[in-house]
C-alpha cells in the first residue's frame, strides 16, 4: 500500500518509527525528510504524493491542528482526494486534545488512540484497513464454517 504520513516536526522520532514499520510490512510511505530533497520545491511533490495515496495517516497533536500548520494543509489535500476519509485517513492521536480543536473532517471516522506501544498499534490498524474486500469476505466465510461445524458438532454428541 502506498501511504502518505502526516505528522507536525515536534512528533518526527515517532513519524520516523512508524516510517520503519510500515516500509518494513511491505508498504511504500511518503515521508518528508527522505522524499523532499534539501533546496528543491516541495508543496508540488506533497500534492501529488497524497494523490498517489491509497492512505493518509494523520499523526494528531496539539502541534498537528493549531492555525498555520502544515499538517493541515496536507490534511486539506487529503480530503480533496477523499471527500468521505472513511477507509482512507486513518488519524493517530498521539496526545490529550480537546476534540473541539479536530477539523470536522477527521471526526467523521473513528481516532486511533494507541494503548502501549503506539507504532505496534498503529502497523496493526493499517495491517486491518490493508484487507481486501474480497479478504474480509473470505474471513467472514472462513468464521461461518467454522460455527457452523461446531454447531453440527454439538448437535451430533447431543443426539449421541
Amino acid at each position: 500500500m502506498n501511504i502518505f504520513l502526516s505528522y507536525p516536526s515536534a512528533r518526527r522520532d515517532f513519524a520516523q518509527s512508524l516510517k520503519l514499520g510500515l516500509e518494513a510490512e511491505g508498504h511504500e510511505v511518503f515521508f518528508d525528510r527522505d522524499d523532499l530533497p534539501a533546496g528543491e520545491a516541495f508543496h508540488a511533490a506533497i500534492r501529488q504524493a497524497v494523490q498517489a495515496a491509497d492512505l493518509f495517516i494523520f499523526v494528531v497533536a496539539p502541534e498537528s491542528v493549531h492555525d498555520g500548520s502544515y499538517a493541515l494543509a496536507e490534511l486539506g489535500l487529503a480530503q480533496e482526494r477523499w471527500p468521505r476519509p472513511a477507509g482512507h485517513v486513518l488519524p493517530v492521536l498521539l496526545a490529550p486534545l480537546d476534540m473541539h480543536l479536530l477539523p470536522p473532517y477527521l471526526l467523521a471516522v473513528t481516532l486511533l488512540e494507541p494503548r502501549g506501544d503506539a507504532v505496534a498499534t498503529t502497523l496493526a490498524a493499517v495491517a486491518r484497513l490493508n484487507r481486501s474486500p474480497l479478504q474480509r469476505w473470505a474471513l467472514k466465510l472462513a468464521l461461518g464454517a467454522v460455527l457452523l461445524a461446531a454447531l453440527g458438532a454439538a448437535w451430533w454428541v447431543q443426539e449421541q
